[in-house]
């Protein structure tokens, strides 16, 4: 067995929490930034008309095209979320749960396929499992001090 303190999932597990949060948020203003055009593409109206016209666009009366899109980025949004989530505080089920998502992330070109191949490079090492495990517990072993008590 690898010393916890060299094995690659010990090396890598908090940028691959980082990663996992950026991408919550990327997908998200994404979705925002491409919204507007998307409505337009789609007969949502005159460009931009009035200060919040990019606010009402997923609740355009036939935008059910948007309404799904919306659903689905916020999902995978909420799920890359509770990942990065799940592996910065190193809970005991996040490595099967960051294994999933990864596995439906594939999919997702670019972006979602590299931090996709780079989670299962990590999470899937012959002995992953047992360093997630003794990470995890030494984790929730020890309570964190409490702030102002010495």
């Amino acid at each position: 067995m690898v010393p916890l303190s060299v094995s690659r999932v010990a090396r890598h597990l908090h940028t691959l929490g980082i990663l996992w949060t950026v991408f919550a948020v990327y997908s998200v203003l994404r979705w925002l930034l491409v919204l507007p055009f998307l409505h337009m593409a789609l007969g949502g109206g005159t460009w931009m008309r009035g200060s919040d016209a990019w606010m009402i666009a997923p609740f355009h009366p036939n935008g059910w095209l948007l309404h799904l899109i919306a659903i689905a980025v916020f999902a995978r949004a909420t799920l890359s979320l509770a990942v990065g989530t799940a592996l910065l505080t190193r809970q005991s089920w996040g490595r099967i749960f960051a294994i999933v998502i990864a596995v439906l992330t594939l999919i997702k070109p670019f972006l979602g396929t590299i931090l996709a191949i780079y989670t299962l490079w990590v999470l899937l090492e012959r002995s992953a499992d047992q360093n997630y495990a003794q990470l995890s517990a030494a984790r929730h072993a020890s309570p964190p001090p409490a702030l102002g008590r010495q």
